[in-house]
C-alpha cells in the first residue's frame, strides 16, 4: 500500500483500513496468518509501534486475533464479502504494552542502591525547602476555616488560587483574568485533558521531539499518533510546519525545555506564533520550568519565550505547575488560556475528578501569597540548580571523550547529551549501571523511540561532588564503549533509523 503522509489521517489508521479492506475482499481469508509486525513495519516504512496500533483496532473489532508465540491471524468469523464496518465508537483508552519502557524501568531499578549515582530524578530537590514549610502552610490554609475544604468546591479550582495565579502573570505585563485559569492535578493532568479533547474533536496533533515522556503517554492513551517535528537546541524550525495548513494542536516546551534545558530562539518563536495565527492552530505550551530560569528575572525571560503574549490566549494553552518549583507531591498545576478553552476543558475535568483536592490548593495559595517566602525560595532554587548545572558542565568538559556533545541549560536541572552517530544509549545503559551511574536513554523522549544516540542527565538532586564522580564514571564507560564497540544493531521496534 502507498501511505499518504500528508493526508492528515494517522498512518496507523491507513494501515488498519487497508487490512480491513483486504479481509472484506477475500485477499486475506479467515485463518490467514498475517506477516510479523517487524515485516509489516519494514514493508510500509513505519515503526512497529504504528503497526501494533493498527492491529489493536482490528483486534477490538474482532477481525484479527493475536496469539503469543504464534502470530496474528484473520479470525474465522471474518468472512469475505460479509458486511462489516469498523466500529465508529470511540476507541477504548489503550495504555501501550511498552516492553522497552518496562525493560528500562527494570534496569533502572538496579541503580536504586546508594552506590549508584543516579542522573534520573526529574523532580525538584526537596533540600531547597525550609524545614517544616509544609506544616506551616497547611496550618495557614486551615486557619481560614476547615469547612472551606470539606467538599470538592469549584471544579475550576479555588477562586482565590486562580486569582493569585492571574496576578502572578499580570504583574509581569500579561493580561490574565481568573476566568482564564483552570487548576489541575499537576501539569500531567493538564496535558491529558487537552489530549482527550483533541481525540474527541479529531484534531490533528503535532509534537516536538525530543520531548517530555509524559506527553507521549497522554497522547498514546487516547489513540493519538502525533506527527513529530525534530527540535534543535533552540526549538523546532517553523519551516517544518509549512505543509500543515489545517487547524492543529502543537505541543512544545519553549522555556527551559525538557529534556534539553534550553530556550526557543526569538526567530523560531515568531515563526511558530505566526503559523498558529495563520492556520487557526493551538499551541500547547509547556512552561512549568519558568520559575527555574537562571536569568535575574524569570518573568522577563518568559516574555521572550512564552507564547502567552504572542500569539496570545486565543491560540495558546499555557501550562504551569508547582511540581518542579516547589513540591511535586502537592500535585497543583494550572492551565491559562482563553475563557472559551478554559470552560471547555473544565467540563472534561469535571467528569474526570470533580475538582482538585481543595486542601492541596489551599496550601498552594498560602505559598504563593507569601510573597517574601516565595521569592526567597526561588532564589534558593536558582542558586542550588545553577551551582549543579555549572558543576555538571565542568565535569563534562573535563572528562568526556571527543565526539560527545551536550546542551547548555538556561535553567532547571537537566541537559541532553549526544553520543557520536551509530552509538546507542540503550546499549550503554547497562554498562553504565554496572559502573555505578545511571541516566535516562533518549528513546524514552520520543514517540517513535528515536534519539537512540542521546540521553538525558538530571542533576538537580545530586551534590557537586556526586556530579563530578558520576560524570567521571559515565565518561569512562562511554570512552570504553566507543573504543570497543562494533556498529550497534538497532533493537527491533526502535526508531526509523
Amino acid at each position: 500500500m502507498n501511505l499518504d503522509k500528508e493526508s492528515g489521517m494517522p498512518l496507523y489508521a491507513q494501515i488498519r483500513d487497508d487490512i480491513h479492506a483486504s479481509i472484506l475482499q477475500g485477499i486475506l481469508s479467515p485463518g490467514t496468518r498475517l506477516p510479523s509486525v517487524q515485516a509489516m513495519a519494514h514493508d510500509r516504512q513505519v515503526t512497529q509501534a504504528t503497526i501494533r496500533r493498527a492491529l489493536q483496532d482490528l483486534i477490538e473489532d474482532g477481525l484479527v486475533e493475536s496469539h503469543v508465540g504464534r502470530g496474528t491471524f484473520v479470525t474465522r468469523g471474518a468472512h469475505p464479502n460479509q458486511s462489516h464496518t469498523l466500529s465508529a465508537r470511540p476507541r477504548s483508552i489503550q495504555i501501550p504494552d511498552d516492553s522497552l519502557s518496562k525493560s528500562i524501568e527494570e534496569l533502572l531499578s538496579l541503580s536504586s542502591n546508594s552506590a549508584c549515582i543516579a542522573f534520573t530524578r526529574g523532580i525538584g530537590d526537596t533540600g531547597t525547602l525550609p524545614e517544616g514549610i509544609l506544616s506551616r502552610l497547611a496550618h495557614k490554609a486551615l486557619s481560614r476555616g476547615e469547612s472551606l475544604f470539606w467538599d470538592s468546591g469549584d471544579s475550576r479550582g479555588l477562586p482565590e488560587l486562580r486569582e493569585s495565579i492571574s496576578r502572578m502573570y499580570s504583574v509581569n505585563g500579561y493580561s490574565v483574568r481568573p476566568e482564564q485559569v483552570l487548576i489541575t492535578s499537576g501539569s500531567q493532568q493538564a496535558i491529558t485533558l487537552v489530549a482527550q479533547q483533541a481525540a474527541h474533536n479529531g484534531t490533528p496533533v503535532l509534537c516536538e521531539s525530543p520531548c517530555y515522556a509524559g506527553v507521549i503517554n497522554s497522547f498514546n492513551a487516547f489513540g493519538l499518533s502525533p506527527k513529530t517535528l525534530s527540535r534543535d537546541e533552540d526549538g523546532i524550525h517553523p519551516d517544518s510546519l509549512a505543509s500543515v495548513t489545517e487547524p492543529s494542536l502543537l505541543y512544545l516546551c519553549p522555556l527551559v525545555h525538557n529534556p534539553m534545558g534550553t530556550d526557543i530562539s526569538p526567530a523560531k518563536h515568531q515563526g511558530i506564533a505566526d503559523w498558529a495565527t495563520r492556520t487557526g492552530s493551538t499551541l500547547l505550551s509547556d512552561e512549568i520550568f519558568r520559575d527555574l530560569h537562571f536569568s535575574n528575572d524569570a518573568h522577563s525571560c518568559s516574555e521572550q519565550s512564552s507564547f502567552l503574549a504572542r500569539p496570545g490566549l486565543s491560540h495558546a494553552i499555557i501550562l504551569g505547575s508547582l511540581s518542579k518549583s516547589f513540591i511535586s507531591g502537592l500535585r497543583v498545576g494550572w492551565i491559562v488560556s482563553s475563557e472559551d478553552k478554559i470552560a471547555s476543558l473544565a467540563r472534561i475535568k469535571r467528569a474526570m475528578d470533580l475538582g482538585c483536592p481543595p486542601l492541596m490548593q489551599g496550601i498552594a495559595l498560602a505559598f504563593l501569597e507569601d510573597e517574601h517566602g516565595y521569592k526567597a525560595h526561588r532564589l534558593r532554587m536558582i542558586t542550588h540548580y545553577q551551582e549543579r548545572r555549572d558543576a555538571t558542565l565542568q565535569a563534562l568538559a573535563d572528562n568526556m571523550p571527543s565526539g560527545v556533545t551536550w546542551t547548555y541549560p538556561s535553567g532547571g536541572f537537566q541537559l541532553w547529551l549526544t553520543l557520536p552517530p551509530g552509538a546507542s544509549s540503550l546499549t550503554l545503559l547497562p554498562l553504565a549501571i554496572d559502573a555505578g551511574v545511571s541516566f535516562l536513554p533518549g528513546p524514552l523522549q520520543d514517540s517513535e523511540y528515536r534519539c537512540i544516540n542521546s540521553l538525558r542527565l538530571c542533576y538537580g538532586s545530586l551534590s557537586p561532588a556526586e556530579i563530578s564522580e558520576g560524570i567521571r564514571r559515565l565518561a569512562k564507560v562511554i570512552r570504553m564503549y566507543l573504543t570497543e564497540r562494533h556498529q550497534d544493531p538497532i533493537p527491533a521496534g526502535i526508531g526509523d533509523y
